[in-house]
């Protein structure tokens, strides 16, 4: 689900549940959900942390990486892990009550959870890269940026025919991007979530952190970052569970 991911995904993390209030000691049981090539495990684990990570498409398993079943199962006994994580990778996601479902029941009595979500408006989709590409997924729309010579690394040299035959397939089937309400609407069954873009906006690697300053003054503009680049979701699992 995830393409390659380096150090400063984990420093981000960190930096996030710090701002809320939580710690992750080593030796933590962690669990990377959605974690395509395993980057992001061997990162944890080289921090101390007892890191496992799962997907539906693995190239190579092991005890480590293990792979999601089809109905969206995920292979670990109940209350495994202390935190879970997923780091651009719901969007891929088709049924997101069975997933956050699977990772309740997966953590701890107290674990903790964290998650972004690449917006629904981002003004260009990550994968195919047509402008919001996550909202506007008419044929016609393709067709256009199709046209004028939009192509993501995989589809260089093909006709524009080809490529909103692509696209159209990609969007459709291998994308669910969610609304702000709709992430919450899904959680809701299950936990308590607690939007946190502020915090990404602050401890960034990116650009985003230049905006952080003004956030103090004009509080809407992390809203406003939340809805057209990326949203934060933490959560927490009861002590006690019914």
């Amino acid at each position: 689900m995830k393409n390659q991911i380096t150090s400063k995904h984990f420093e981000l993390h960190r930096n996030i549940l710090g701002e809320l209030g939580h710690t992750l000691e080593p030796g933590a049981r962690v669990l990377d959900y959605g974690c395509g090539s395993g980057d992001m495990v061997a990162e944890y684990r080289a921090a101390g942390f007892d890191a496992f990570g799962c997907d539906i498409r693995l190239a190579q398993e092991s005890d480590k990486l293990r792979p999601i079943s089809p109905d969206g199962s995920l292979p670990f006994p109940d209350e495994s892990f202390d935190f879970v994580f997923s780091d651009q990778v719901m969007e891929h996601v088709q049924d997101h009550k069975r997933a956050f479902a699977e990772i309740r029941r997966v953590m701890k009595p107290g674990a903790i959870s964290l998650h972004i979500f690449p917006s629904k408006l981002k003004p260009i989709e990550g994968h195919v890269f047509v402008p919001l590409g996550g909202v506007i997924q008419s044929r016609w729309w393709l067709h256009l940026w199709a046209s004028l010579g939009v192509r993501n690394s995989f589809q260089q040299g093909k006709s524009a025919r080809e490529v909103v035959e692509l696209n159209s397939d990609y969007l459709s089937n291998r994308t669910n991007y969610l609304s702000r309400r709709e992430i919450s609407q899904s959680l809701a069954p299950y936990f308590d979530p607690v939007f946190a873009e502020e915090h990404m906006l602050k401890h960034s690697y990116g650009n985003a952190r230049r905006i952080f300053p003004l956030v103090k003054v004009f509080p809407f503009l992390a809203r406003l970052y939340s809805s057209f680049y990326s949203r934060v979701v933490f959560v927490q699992k009861q002590q006690t569970d019914s």
